[in-house]
């Protein structure tokens, strides 16, 4: 019997069902799908470039990417894992961490603004990230220090 990683419906998300299949998700799983979110579909299809584009690099400017915690940086692929890559942001809700990743790997101003309005819009989710707040207001642009304004 073929699985297939669990969805979870934020429609649904106060129901007890869906809170419990959000649960065994973590437990069983340790990820899920989410679906009616507010994150636009055109924002999420621009951050998958993004990422394309940094995971593209020169390896030498992905090593700019470094741990704040242990495993936390840039994993080059490996021979135990040749097919995984990543680089690392490990505190979404800090504006000081997202500039840092940004600088680390020499993002541009649209990727800086990509990545600023992603973690924005996650904040809006509720996702957890309470620390988090120069970006205040859904529409508006990241000036020269990276804060999100009206």
């Amino acid at each position: 019997m073929e699985q297939t990683i669990p969805v979870i419906d934020l429609d649904k998300i106060s129901e007890k069902s869906e809170c419990k299949k959000l649960r065994e998700a973590c437990e069983k799983w340790g990820c899920f799908r989410i679906i009616n979110h507010s994150i636009p579909s055109t924002l999420m299809s621009d951050m998958k470039i993004v990422v394309q584009a940094l995971l593209d690099l020169p390896m030498d400017i992905k090593k700019n990417n470094k741990d704040v915690i242990a495993g936390s940086g840039y994993m080059a692929p490996s021979a135990v894992n040749p097919l995984y890559e990543a680089l690392g942001l490990y505190d979404l809700g800090s504006s000081q961490a997202v500039h840092e990743f940004c600088s680390q790997l020499n993002a541009t101003p649209h990727q800086r603004f990509l990545h600023f309005s992603y973690v924005y819009h996650l904040i809006d989710l509720g996702v957890g990230f309470h620390s988090y707040t120069p970006m205040k207001h859904r529409h508006g642009h990241v000036d020269a220090d990276n804060n999100l304004r009206k």
